[in-house]
């Protein structure tokens, strides 16, 4: 599926309730009657961006994860979205694929729902008691 990014011309809602947007594109053009996904809203935040980064060092150095393989920050996230996000893909009951994702277009909302998934995920799947992490952020020493 192309991704393509798009610049909303007009919109109205007709006398049948329908929402109708004359959309712009910078990329390929969608066939007749092909479904779109359409996003839009603010992307994650600077600060929400850090913190991610930040966790995962700590759950590497102080959590635990070294120990479990992990030595490298962008590595683990890889893995994570590969996990988390990315779509397996299936051809016939037999694993063919994995289309790759990424955090950079998840909004605010999204961004946070993902980072409590990865949560839950390190401490589920590893063990990881991250009650310190979050006290330390509490308390302003991250």
């Amino acid at each position: 599926m192309p991704k393509v990014t798009g610049k909303i011309l007009a919109t109205k809602v007709d006398e049948e309730g329908r929402m109708l947007a004359k959309v712009q594109l910078n990329g390929k053009l969608p066939q007749k009657n092909e479904s779109v996904v359409v996003k839009w809203g603010s992307n994650r935040s600077m600060a929400q961006n850090s913190l991610y980064w930040v966790y995962l060092n700590w759950i590497i150095n102080e959590g635990g994860l070294k120990d479990c393989g992990h030595f490298c920050e962008q590595a683990l996230h890889e893995n994570l979205k590969a996990h988390l996000l990315s779509e397996k893909v299936f051809d016939r009951g037999k694993f063919k694929a994995i289309e790759s994702s990424t955090t950079t277009t998840l909004n605010k909302s999204e961004f946070g729902e993902y980072f409590d998934k990865v949560d839950g995920f390190i401490q589920e799947f590893f063990g990881i008691d991250t009650r310190a992490f979050w006290q330390e952020y509490a308390d302003n020493k991250i």
